[in-house]
């Protein structure tokens, strides 16, 4: 066929066309990694792009967009697909048939001004459009875009004015169809989030009606880098804690506040640490139930509320609570500003509603610090059931029972009203209160110890807008002061001996404290009076008694009120023995008698001494030396001048030549096995005396008990070693 010159024209433009075609995507790469700085002031790194003619889709690999240092990536992905369906467009519709991007890693900074990303927005210095010149009916923009796919993502978010990082990971998203026409559009959504959590959600968005619905799902979130935001409202140093949620959220796309939220959410091992890094509050489980709520119409009604295993930490100065300190920030609010929300609140139809609120096992440790030496008191296994809470609601009943610190119940039932705050009404009571750990608070008023006493007691109180009704009934059980102290004493009164006046024949003190009033009276202060009565009481009671258990017995039995032993005892010696043997006589004329011994000791001296002892044990299996029995009594001596075990303790790899041999044998044996060593040593004494009263003396295990005593709020004479003796009848 004879060549023109039009054809070799012709075929010249399509071979270089061909060639065009085949190099464009090399050209594009070659020229936007050449030139993308001069472009968006940022460098961009592409290592392959690919264009599929055929399909009309584009791939690209290996893309980069760096920070504007140049250095570190911005936004990075492994593969980007995009398929395109151009035909569509002859009827005058876009449309994309797929979009799959594969390892989008986004790194978010943000500083005391802006993000990393901010000189990437242009700024808008655009005149005002005039209006005359828009159409007034906007032509409709048709669009298709199917089969979205987002996998394998991750975006890190870090808050450099907070210093706070917060990661995502294994972000993938799909989304199958988005459309003009479409009724309704899907959507899900799944990451992770730190070590343990990840993320859930599906969305559906029916456009005919123009409402979402959305599910969120979170398992396992590590709450822990959320507490730089917790700090605005309260001084805390730390948060831990797992979140768990299941949500179902429905809402209007006209109306951002017509939004029903309905799910529930839970905290596992949840606990928050004041400034200081100590402990606030914690919990093992928290579980809040939505049943809905509803933003716009102030509609919140929540079912139920369960807390599992809270911990409180309570601690008192002599100026503030660890709670002001904790909540400063948020107690330093604008005053002004929380009137004005309340009035606004108060205008606006406002509905709450708690269907049940329950907490169980919960533990309260409360520490004064007010006093001439620190007061430690601990609440157990307090569980609280409290009913439907709702503003109109007449009766809100709530049922309560605790475990007081060192022995002892606390119960009761209580009914209130939001309606009518000035009605109350509770019923409780307090058994066998362990009076000896509130020591402390005596030594600071009287300047005397309470070395034993039980307290039981039964409250009623009626209030009413009007008057007050409150019935105290107290009863106090082998109650006595111990000897004189250092402290200066805020009462100067003989107490100690109107205290034996007071008790009656079984060694009891009862009497009834009525307390009323009108609560309208600006000088009305239940508190007030109670602690007045009961400081009445204190001064009456605070005598030394004499003869304390000669009409019980028709003798004098003060010799046995102690059974004195030596720091390490782990036996019976004779004069024990005999004061046991003395007691099970009594017990033989007094069979409705009971004994209750409680052994008392200074711990920190009888854990240094074991620490000794285990070292000492240590030291004779270490070496090839005949081991010796050392007595208890002559044990820090030996320790003190052996230079073989002084040898060896200073040899071993937790001592210190700056420390003393008692110092050094803590540290090489540890608090924690010490502790083992203390509470089996505690327990055989207990095994050795109740062993010996049922096999050898054959007494009743009913006629006595060995109660456990709260060594941490030992007075001064009370830390000796030795069992103290209570009699009380059976």
């Amino acid at each position: 066929m004879k060549l023109t010159k039009g054809k070799i024209i012709i075929g010249s433009i399509a071979i270089v066309l061909f060639f065009i075609f085949l190099m464009l995507s090399a050209i594009v790469r070659y020229w936007v990694n050449k030139n993308s700085e001069e472009l968006i002031g940022r460098k961009i790194e592409i290592s392959e792009l690919h264009f599929n003619y055929a399909k009309v889709s584009a791939r690209v690999k290996g893309f980069s967009l760096y920070e504007l240092d140049g250095n570190s990536n911005f936004v990075s992905f492994d593969e980007l697909y995009v398929n395109i369906n151009p035909w569509k467009l002859l009827s005058g519709e876009y449309s994309v048939s797929e979009i799959y991007l594969d390892g989008l890693n986004v790194s978010v900074i943000k500083n005391l001004e802006e993000f990393n990303f901010s000189d990437l927005i242009k700024e808008d210095n655009s005149q005002a459009v005039d209006s005359t010149n828009l159409k007034e009916d906007n032509e409709l923009v048709k669009f298709e875009i199917r089969n979205i796919e987002i996998k394998n993502g991750h975006v890190n978010y870090l808050d450099q004015e907070k210093d706070n990082n917060i990661d995502l990971k294994n972000i993938n998203i799909e989304l199958p169809l988005i459309a003009w026409n479409n009724d309704k559009s899907e959507m899900g959504v799944n990451f992770s989030m730190g070590k343990t959590g990840n993320v859930s959600i599906n969305a559906d968005i029916d456009h005919s009606i123009k409402r979402y619905t959305i599910n969120l799902g979170v398992t396992s979130l590590d709450i822990s880098p959320f507490v730089v935001y917790l700090k605005d409202y309260m001084m805390v140093s730390k948060m831990e804690g797992l979140l768990d949620t299941k949500l179902n959220i429905n809402g209007s796309m006209n109306d951002f506040m017509d939004v029903f939220v309905k799910g529930d959410a839970a905290l596992q091992e949840f606990s928050i640490y004041d400034s200081e890094e100590n402990p606030f509050v914690s919990a093992k489980a928290a579980k809040v139930v939505l049943d809905s709520l509803h933003i716009g119409s102030s509609h919140y009604k929540i079912g139920r509320v369960s807390m599992d295993s809270p911990v409180i930490y309570a601690d008192l100065y002599s100026d503030d609570s660890n709670f002001e300190k904790i909540f400063e920030p948020y107690l330093k609010s604008d005053t002004l500003s929380v009137d004005t929300i309340a009035k606004e609140e108060q205008e606006s139809s406002l509905f709450y509603q708690l269907d049940t609120i329950v907490l169980t096992k919960g533990v309260v440790k409360f520490t004064d610090h007010t006093l001439n030496r620190k007061f430690v008191y601990d609440l157990h296994d307090i569980n609280i059931n409290m009913g439907t809470v709702n503003a109109d609601v007449p009766k809100i009943p709530v049922a309560y029972s605790m475990n007081l610190n060192g022995g002892g119940k606390s119960s009761g039932s209580a009914v209130f009203s939001l309606k009518d705050t000035t009605r109350f009404n509770i019923r409780g009571k307090i058994e066998r209160l362990d009076l000896m750990s509130f020591s402390p608070y005596t030594e600071f008023y009287i300047a005397r110890p309470i070395t034993q006493g039980e307290l039981t007691y039964d409250c009623s109180l009626d209030m009413t807008s009007v008057s007050l009704k409150n019935m105290n009934k107290i009863k106090v059980s082998e109650f006595d002061f111990g000897n004189k102290t250092k402290d200066p004493n805020t009462i100067k009164a003989p107490v100690r001996l109107a205290l034996y006046l007071l008790k009656d024949q079984n060694d009891q003190i009862r009497f009834d404290l009525p307390v009323s009033g009108n609560p309208k009276d600006p000088e009305f202060r239940v508190g007030k009076i109670i602690w007045k009565t009961f400081m009445n009481f204190l001064v009456k009671t605070a005598s030394k008694p004499f003869g304390l258990l000669g009409n019980l017995v028709g003798s004098n039995p003060e010799s046995i009120e102690k059974i004195p032993f030596h720091f390490l005892q782990d036996s019976l010696d004779a004069a024990q023995i005999n004061t046991l043997e003395t007691i099970a006589d009594i017990l033989k004329k007094k069979p409705d008698l009971k004994f209750s011994f409680s052994q008392e000791t200074n711990i920190g001296e009888e854990r240094i001494l074991l620490a000794v002892r285990e070292c000492a044990n240590r030291f004779f299996q270490s070496t090839a030396m005949e081991e010796k029995i050392i007595p208890n009594l002559q044990l820090m001596e030996w320790a003190n001048n052996s230079p073989e075990f002084r040898t060896y303790i200073f040899n071993q790899d937790k001592s210190s030549a700056e420390l003393s041999i008692q110092d050094n044998c803590v540290a090489i044996i540890g608090e924690q096995e010490i502790g083992i060593l203390f509470d089996k040593l505690y327990e055989k004494r207990n095994q050795f005396v109740s062993n010996h009263l049922i096999n050898n003396l054959l007494v009743d295990v009913s006629a006595f008990e060995m109660k456990r005593t709260d060594l941490r709020n030992l007075s001064e004479e009370q830390r000796t070693p030795n069992f103290r003796v209570e009699v009380s009848l059976q």
